[in-house]
């Protein structure tokens, strides 16, 4: 049984989906299509529901811009579809990116770990593991001090989606929140090589609801409170590869 792929797509961007969903089918994968929530189309009062702007004055290094908040609650969206039909695991994919042909032996390595709770797919920085472990002659496992950015494609296990929900409502932006995994003591591997990269014929979907501009109003101390809370973030390794086996 193939493991479900959901791909988060506006509704607007029909390109985008027919270039992702394709790509997949020629490698004998299906999909499903998760449709994203544009963060300008949220009222002042969903926004709220969903994002902490108080707390992110308090302890994040810029506000959020109404595109980073679109995104995060479509992630969210989907971590929630996750343990509402308790789904065991998935995989889960924005719309801009490229598919190495290495994607469905990937998937079948999964089939046989047990214990993880979320897979980086992709790192476009090429952040070293701190430990790695082989599970074969093509692939390996390992894990982070520094977790890569950005959520272009990752696996997420039910028990991974429970954590991430522990934050009822977010200030920083999705990809940051699962850096300081430790938070909500998620575990945190990377596989490689990574069978996602950035598709650099499409312009980020945030960049084009932000109008080019991604982060706004910050503070000397704001980002002087980050820094400090990232760099003892970063001296905690993502995951103990010893309780991830394989079956």
């Amino acid at each position: 049984m193939q493991i479900p792929i959901f791909i988060i797509n506006m509704a607007s961007s029909i390109e985008r989906w027919e270039s992702t969903s394709h790509q997949l089918k020629l490698l004998g994968l299906e999909s499903t299509r998760f449709d994203a929530t544009i963060g300008k189309s949220l009222t002042e009062q969903e926004v709220a529901q969903w994002y902490d702007k108080e707390k992110n004055k308090q302890s994040h290094h810029r506000d959020l811009t109404i595109g980073e908040i679109g995104c995060y609650v479509s992630h969210k969206r989907v971590w929630k579809k996750i343990v509402n039909e308790q789904i065991p695991y998935c995989l889960i994919l924005e719309d801009d990116l490229s598919i190495s042909d290495e994607l469905p032996k990937v998937l079948e390595q999964i089939e046989h770990l047990q214990g993880w709770e979320l897979i980086k797919l992709f790192d476009n920085r090429d952040i070293p593991f701190v430990e790695s472990q082989k599970l074969n002659n093509t692939f390996s496992i390992g894990n982070f001090r520094k977790v890569p950015n950005g959520c272009l494609g990752y696996l997420l296990s039910l028990e991974g989606a429970r954590k991430l929900l522990k934050r009822k409502r977010f200030y920083r932006a999705v990809d940051l929140d699962i850096q300081f995994h430790s938070e909500v003591g998620l575990s945190i591997i990377g596989i490689r090589p990574y069978p996602i990269s950035e598709h650099n014929d499409f312009e980020s979907d945030i960049e084009s609801v932000n109008k080019g501009r991604h982060s706004n109003h910050s503070t000397f101390l704001r980002n002087l409170k980050f820094r400090i809370k990232m760099h003892f973030e970063r001296k905690k390794v993502s995951a103990d590869l010893s309780k991830i086996t394989q079956k």
